[in-house]
């Protein structure tokens, strides 16, 4: 791969550094550039240049000659005459970020073609071909965000362009930001669920987290939204039969066995209608890994424009991937469904489990540290909210049916708790107040 070096463009971006007084160009160098995007001795040299800049000392012939003599490896880059030389062969400072790009450009191709053929020897080696395709995935999204990683600083009167639209229509939407939940007091409390938003909604088995997603997926494609649900969990069917129950207010009994009135046939054949109407799309792949999750994502979002993106659950992803634990997957979970949330500029609302730590207390109100693997969850996400039935663990209480949904993370919302009816047979999460409904 020699072809993929240039020498000289090594050699102006070094030379560059050494002329550099303002230390611009090398703080932008040690930014974008690696020492395996440079050859031979440049490379060396080059981890002299990101040592001395971590240790916040300039970097000229002086300080770079002395940190390389302290490594002992003068000689391997030629001496201080040949140091001298990079410092004489330099164009023009002024283009460095040029002489950078360049660098950079070649360092990602070979990255790349190394890349892609440890995958495939990988695939030679491996029985199991969609391990290797998750690698090419994630390799993949991180050689792009490398390649793009210069964005560049902006003014703030260039961030904040058009605010004054977003304000208007803000106000025009009555505080709801977001794409709309199912209640009132919630999109109050949090404007709805914001784009690039990873949010979790959390509970104990049964308390109803996929239904009141079910009621978000109908509430949002109601409002135009287009709606992606990934079911690891149920088949699709099922979660079609909870939004007939919902929309056509039919008790799932019936439909489980069949036996409806004609005019629960009547409001069937409704429901059915509406349903059909409505832009919500399910994938129910058992065992799907994340990388796909993406991949399907990204083509939502390039069919329907405004998306939704829904999963049910979190600790049913596959990574795709091997780890050494599985605190380390999910944390590389969380942190990718962060991501694509961010490239689709969508929420995406994700279940998770909770640990049985929450039944040891007398107080069985969810906290953070409830979260299954909690750690990289509760720093990745924007919103965590948890869903509380009282009559769940206390058969005498008032609180009959009540959920309190209790927003315990708003990164860009609000916090807080809001509470919703919960009827279950007919998978719906009403309003208190009906003239909410």
């Amino acid at each position: 791969m020699t072809n993929l070096y240039n020498l000289q463009a090594e050699q102006a971006v070094i030379g560059s550094l050494l002329l550099d007084r303002s230390g611009d160009n090398t703080s932008l160098a040690v930014a974008l550039l690696t020492p395996q995007d440079f050859s031979s001795q440049h490379r060396i040299i080059f981890e002299s240049v990101i040592l001395l800049h971590e240790s916040e000392k300039p970097v000229d012939l002086v300080t770079l000659y002395a940190d390389l003599e302290t490594r002992g490896v003068t000689e391997d880059i030629g001496g201080i005459d040949y140091l001298g030389n990079l410092v004489n062969a330099v164009p023009t400072a002024g283009n460095a970020k040029e002489y950078i790009s360049i660098v950079q450009t070649l360092g990602t191709k070979r990255q790349t073609i190394l890349f892609l053929d440890e995958q495939r020897k990988q695939l030679e080696e491996t029985s199991d071909p969609l391990e290797v395709v998750a690698n090419i995935k994630a390799g993949a999204e991180e050689l792009s965000e490398r390649s793009s990683s210069d964005r560049g600083m902006i003014r703030i009167s260039e961030v904040m362009d058009g605010h004054d639209d977003d304000l208007d229509t803000r106000s025009k939407s009555k505080g709801i930001t977001g794409v709309p939940t199912c209640g009132y007091d919630l999109n109050k409390l949090t404007g709805g669920r914001q784009k690039q938003d990873l949010i979790i909604v959390a509970a104990r088995p049964s308390v109803g987290k996929t239904a009141f997603m079910l009621n978000n997926s109908k509430a949002a494609a109601s409002h135009g939204v287009a709606t992606g649900i990934f079911s690891l969990e149920m088949p699709g069917k099922k979660l079609g039969e909870r939004l007939l129950a919902n929309i056509g207010n039919l008790d799932g009994t019936m439909l489980r066995t069949g036996l409806l009135s004609p005019e629960k046939w009547g409001d069937y054949t409704d429901a059915r209608m509406l349903l059909d109407a409505l832009p919500i799309v399910i994938d129910d792949t058992p065992g799907i890994t994340i990388q796909q999750i993406a991949a399907k994502t990204k083509q939502l979002k390039k069919e329907y424009g405004e998306i939704f993106i829904q999963i049910d659950y979190l600790q049913l992803i596959s990574s795709g991937k091997t780890f050494s634990s599985r605190e380390q997957e999910i944390a590389y979970i969380s942190r990718y469904l962060k991501q694509i949330a961010r490239d689709n500029d969508c929420p995406v609302e994700v279940l998770s489990q909770l640990s049985r730590g929450v039944e040891q207390r007398q107080d069985k109100r969810p906290m953070m540290s409830d979260l299954r693997e909690s750690g990289s969850i509760e720093q990745d996400a924007d919103e965590i909210d948890f869903l509380y039935r009282d009559d769940y663990y206390n058969a005498e209480t008032e609180k009959k049916n009540i959920v309190e949904i209790i927003v315990a993370k708003g990164r860009n919302t609000g916090t807080g708790i809001a509470e919703m009816a919960y009827l279950k047979n007919y998978s719906k999460f009403v309003n208190l107040d009906r003239m909410q409904y």
